[in-house]
């Protein structure tokens, strides 16, 4: 494995190194690359101007500060056509006072009767034509904060995180409206510095970046222009001047609410609650968020899903508190999170077992108690971000005829996050590092199986040169995990480790232990901006790295590597708008020196001048060897596998918009195949109206499904089927908007699945490449008790039962929410809340009467109201 590792290594480097040295060896400026670069590298400045007398946002910019100050034109096309003159002319204007920024942005329009003013959720870049800006208050040339208003005035604010990503689960108490002319549209804003994030000084010099979206056109101006491929953003804003003696306050933000919720059913109930959300302004740089008691009734349920494979199903974050000022607190290393939010508030660990008769109520969710988050960033580029949260102890009621007891089902614990980082050189090399803890007080044996204690510590460094064109980024982490020795040994068996498999001798199941430790990270790097882009990246995490006390890892116990060729233009010519081509090259082993996978991808797309696009890909897994798939047995070898997709789009401008496209999969072993069906549709009736939906159908048939493991003849099996496997999953959406502030909202998830099971096998030997010497062959019997009974082929064996594995799975998630911001910050919601869920082990021959009958299953109705006020002190 070290010398696996060593040699990937000084490839990576390598790799990196000769990039790095095609860079040095030749000079690189903006401003003679092309015309494009030119104008980028071109400084634009603008200076604001103080007033007395504040404007009333209206949009209509008919106040008299207006007649004052300087507005500014000469914006360029980004796309399609960089560089060139817009096909409309925007102008902007810049206005102070004490506490507030006012901006002022005139759209026009030589044909105003095909303005797009769409009214949409807030911060829902869909929503027709938009305008906004954007300021690097802190002046790191990195992070911005970027206020958003369509024609329709729907609201989109967000933060600029560096390269190309944003956070736009930022949300600022600002105001902002437009008003439609008739040859422009006009936006008016005040956005208060306490909103903001800067450093105290007399005189400021902050980025500054304006924009405009003609929708009708895909077409985007800009103030400072800003190359399509350039590889980051920030950097390249022009500079706000002129904004001197503005007063530091100390901002304290109250956000209480109170909520009356109630469940419908044989086992409804009724509560009553009250909680408190706020901020405070500890300095003009750093904030601190508070939340006490927090409810997130009104947030849209997870999507539906029937998990048949080892990996735990990832969900995003949806609850306001844990999404804003999530971005400092992230690190990310491939598809793991060193901190996975949905850990604090999951459901229960523990679910007791009952009798024949008793029943069993257990809370959805552990109750968060209260939680603090610390994030700002200062004037000399120091970045923080700290959390430390409670949750309650929560307790099972089981009951039956005239005796109830309960059981406690998850112990109180506290969570501590926190993440540094500096930047450096103008923001091009930032150092970083995060440590998380959870801490468990388990007083009951029944929960003796969970850790009581973890540790993650990690590292990271980014540097980028030559303008950003070129960057290096690595990461690395360390944990550790403490417990009862009950604790420790189901988690070195579950299937992120599975110290427990026979074939591989780099792991030991060692049941006596009581801490478990590991280290992980990754280390990435290229060319990521210009027509050709190059990146690689080698990523490594030991047997016993974890990170899921508060955080997210598919796995342990791999090396990865990967080497990905981009060629992208982003010229219009001849019927093309933009075009790219991805080629990927991957490679997989175990710690312990094991080949696991060697795969080919090829991506491409096209954008179309008339606004359609396509994606085409095709993919070749030459090698596959599965660690997890049979759930602590040896590796299976899964056959090779080729796979292509396409997808089309048509024009996203237009009101009704649709795409489509076919995923396909076949296997080697010619049995074994899958086909996946994906329709998306969205229909805007009118500025006001919006319907959509987006469904996938899929048929997947697959030779190697893990199905039992049992001790047969004193020797344990591993049993795996072919599955006959069909789903789908439709996703509604219906929003409409009275005004910009009031709107109603429905979602709704339905989903079936249905499987049947065939061809049982024993795994013989489980690497072997012909299938008759990997595989034992099975019969079924007739005279099951309970399930299935079967018996090698053969006259000298015997029989034996296995649980019955066909399924057909229906379930329904939605909400309807009724959602009216009264004031800036404060709300009231109506909440309406169905659910019905239905798992049998029987198999339904059709899909479709399985989708349908998805209305016959009991459902379960929450209806809850919610009111929340925000005031600052």
């Amino acid at each position: 494995m070290k010398i696996l590792l060593t040699s990937s290594l000084i490839g990576v480097f390598m790799f990196f190194f000769g990039f790095a040295l095609k860079a040095q060896n030749n000079t690189y400026t903006l401003s003679n690359d092309s015309l494009v670069n030119f104008h980028a590298s071109q400084k634009r400045v603008y200076t604001a101007t103080r007033i007395t007398d504040r404007p009333k946002i209206d949009g209509k910019l008919d106040d008299s500060c207006w007649e004052t100050g300087i507005w500014s034109a000469g914006f360029r096309q980004q796309q399609p056509a960089q560089a060139q003159e817009p096909s409309q002319e925007t102008e902007i204007k810049v206005l102070y006072d004490d506490n507030n920024l006012f901006v002022a942005i005139r759209c026009y329009d030589d044909e105003p009767e095909k303005m797009r003013p769409i009214l949409g959720r807030r911060d829902d870049f869909t929503a027709g034509d938009i305008t906004g800006i954007a300021l690097d208050s802190y002046n790191d040339k990195r992070t911005a904060f970027e206020f958003n208003v369509s024609a329709a005035g729907q609201k989109i604010d967000l933060v600029h995180l560096g390269a190309y990503s944003w956070d736009t689960n930022w949300d600022a108490v600002w105001y902002g409206k437009s008003h439609i002319g008739d040859s422009a549209w006009t936006v008016e804003m005040r956005i208060p510095f306490n909103q903001l994030r800067f450093a105290d000084k007399e005189e400021h010099v902050w980025g500054m970046h304006v924009w405009r979206w003609i929708d009708r056109l895909a077409e985007e101006d800009q103030w400072k222009l800003i190359p399509i491929d350039a590889p980051a953003m920030v950097y390249i804003f022009g500079e706000l001047r002129g904004i001197k003696d503005i007063k530091t306050k100390r901002n304290f933000e109250m956000l209480p609410y109170a909520k009356a919720k109630v469940v419908a059913g044989d086992d409804g109930s009724n509560n009553l609650g009250f909680g408190l959300d706020g901020k405070i302004g500890v300095t003009s740089d750093f904030t601190l968020d508070y939340t006490i008691n927090p409810d997130f009734g009104q947030v849209e349920a997870d999507p539906s899903v029937l998990n048949l494979t080892s990996y735990e199903v990832f969900y995003d974050e949806k609850r306001p508190f844990f999404l804003e000022g999530n971005s400092i607190l992230n690190y990310e290393v491939g598809r793991d999170q060193l901190f996975y939010s949905r850990r604090i508030g999951h459901a229960p660990s523990y679910s007791p077992d009952i009798e024949k008769g008793e029943s069993l109520k257990m809370p959805e969710n552990t109750s968060i108690l209260n939680a603090l988050k610390l994030t700002g960033k200062s004037k000399n580029g120091l970045s923080l971000g700290i959390i430390n949260s409670m949750t309650a102890k929560e307790n099972a009621t089981i009951s039956s005829p005239g005796l109830s007891k309960t059981e406690t089902v998850e112990p109180f614990t506290n969570y501590f996050i926190s993440r540094v980082k500096k930047d450096y050189n103008e923001g091009n090399t930032v150092i970083g590092g995060l440590v998380t803890s959870t801490i468990r007080s388990i007083k009951d044996d029944n929960l003796n199986f969970l850790p009581d204690n973890s540790l993650v510590a990690g590292v990271d460094l980014q540097h980028n040169w030559l303008n950003r064109k070129y960057f290096v980024d690595v990461k690395s982490f360390y944990s550790t995990v403490g417990g009862s020795t009950e604790a420790i040994s189901k988690l070195q068996r579950l299937s992120t480790h599975l110290f427990q498999r026979t074939d591989a001798s780099h792991l030991n199941y060692d049941t006596d232990l009581t801490r478990m430790s590991g280290w992980g990270g990754a280390l990435s790097g290229g060319k990521r901006s210009g027509k050709f882009r190059a990146t690689g990246t080698l990523a490594w995490r030991s047997p016993g790295v974890d990170l899921n006390d508060v955080g997210y890892m598919r796995q342990a116990d791999f090396i990865e590597q990967d080497i990905t060729l981009r060629y992208q233009v982003n010229e219009p010519k001849g019927i093309l708008r933009n075009y790219y081509v991805n080629l990927t090259q991957e490679n997989g082993w175990s710690y312990g020196g094991e080949k696991l996978s060697n795969e080919l991808d090829m991506h491409s797309y096209f954008s179309f001048s008339n606004l359609w696009s396509m994606h085409f890909l095709i993919n070749r897994d030459f090698f596959n060897v599965d660690t997890r798939q049979l759930r602590g047995g040896p590796a299976l070898r899964i056959d090779s596998r080729t796979g292509s997709e396409i997808l089309l789009q048509t024009n996203s401008t237009k009101d009704i918009f649709i795409a489509g496209g076919i995923d396909v999969d076949f296997w080697d072993d010619n049995v074994s195949e899958s086909y996946e069906y994906t329709f998306h549709a969205r229909w805007q009736i009118n500025n006001r109206l919006l319907l959509s939906s987006h469904t996938v159908l899929q048929n997947r048939i697959f030779n190697h499904q893990y199905v039992t493991q049992m001790v047969v003849n004193n020797k344990r099996e591993f049993l795996v089927g072919k599955i006959d496997r069909n789903t789908v999953s439709t996703t509604l959406r219906m929003e409409y908007f009275i005004t910009p502030e009031l709107s109603l909202q429905y979602y709704a998830n339905p989903y079936a699945s249905i499987g049947k099971y065939s061809d049982y096998r024993i795994v013989n030997e489980s690497q072997a490449k012909d299938p008759a010497k990997r595989y034992t062959s099975l019969a079924v019997l007739e005279g099951g008790s309970s399930g299935l009974l079967v018996k090698p082929l053969g006259p000298e064996t015997e029989s034996f039962e296995i649980p019955s594995t066909d399924f057909n799975f229906q379930e329904l998630r939605s909400n309807f929410v009724a959602r009216w911001e009264f004031r800036p910050g404060s709300t009231m919601y109506f909440v309406w809340s169905n659910s019905r869920s239905n798992y049998e082990n029987k198999y339904n021959n059709s899909l479709f009467d399985s989708f349908g009958g998805i209305f016959d299953v009991k459902p379960q109705n929450v209806f809850m109201l919610k009111f929340s006020y925000w005031f600052t002190l």
